[in-house]
């Protein structure tokens, strides 16, 4: 049997141990995957040793997990390296082997939304590992700047010197901002009892698109003026339909129906 697992802290409302049940049983998969919730101050070296010798296959990362672990991962890929950040390992042959699939999975719900962000604005809600990613993300679709919003200015000058690029800058005060998308890489629509000072620091305009990355929402906060609003369930299914791809070493994700992802989720 394979095995494989999903990590982080809280991991209660994670869908993945669901929609792995599907796909294996659609692939004829004689697989598991269960989720675990790992303590804050938890040895995180035995605890990845723990799923190895358990014989894991692979395990997927979330937050807030997925910085602190880049560094136990033998070889990275060229996303882990730019975001500094892994969601994804692969245990093969005594190694392990860490992904980003949240860069690729961002790209593949813009397409699949058909979202083109080329030459706009972004103000990015968040300067966590996530953002990261997302940054990532939105320099590959050539936008012409990336302002950060968050509490963090510690992680926020870190993301700003680790790409060195003068489109990713802080969100400056009071300066207007035209063809601009709003994206939330925080856990603040996800989870209740947030702190929503965040909130009211973003510039009041009417924004090209809203986009959140969490994909259950039970905090409507970012309820501004759009053009289109979307979450994160597109981002979710195809950052794990890459990790399956990873796992087995194949396009064997090209065997399923998005659209029957789709509903599971919904």
């Amino acid at each position: 049997m394979f095995k494989f697992h999903v990590i982080g802290n809280p991991i209660k409302h994670s869908s993945s141990p669901m929609l792995f049940k599907y796909i294996f049983k659609q692939l004829d998969i004689d697989g598991s995957y269960t989720k675990k919730c790992i303590k804050l101050d938890s040895n995180l070296k035995s605890e990845i040793d723990f799923f190895q010798k358990k014989s894991a296959t692979g395990i997927n990362i979330t937050m807030p997990f997925k910085s602190k672990l880049i560094n136990y991962a033998d070889i990275l890929d060229d996303d882990s390296i730019q975001t500094g950040n892994v969601n994804c390992f692969h245990f093969k042959n005594k190694k392990i082997y860490g992904y980003n699939n949240d860069v690729y999975g961002f790209s593949q719900m813009l397409n699949h939304n058909a979202i083109k962000l080329v030459g706009s604005n972004n103000i990015i809600i968040g300067s966590g590992s996530s953002a990261s990613s997302i940054i990532l993300s939105l320099l590959k679709q050539n936008v012409n700047n990336i302002f950060i919003l968050s509490r963090n200015r510690k992680s926020t000058n870190q993301i700003i010197n680790n790409y060195k690029n003068n489109k990713v800058k802080k969100l400056p005060n009071d300066k207007k901002i035209e063809n601009c998308n709003l994206i939330n890489c925080t856990p603040i629509t996800l989870l209740k009892n947030q702190n929503f000072d965040i909130i009211n620091k973003i510039p009041k305009m009417e924004f090209k698109n809203i986009i959140d990355i969490n994909y259950k929402i039970e905090n409507n906060i970012l309820d501004f003026s759009c053009e289109n609003k979307i979450n994160g369930r597109a981002m979710f299914i195809f950052q794990a339909l890459k990790s399956l791809d990873i796992w087995f070493e194949s396009n064997i994700s090209n065997k399923l129906d998005y659209k029957q992802l789709d509903k599971l989720i919904c």
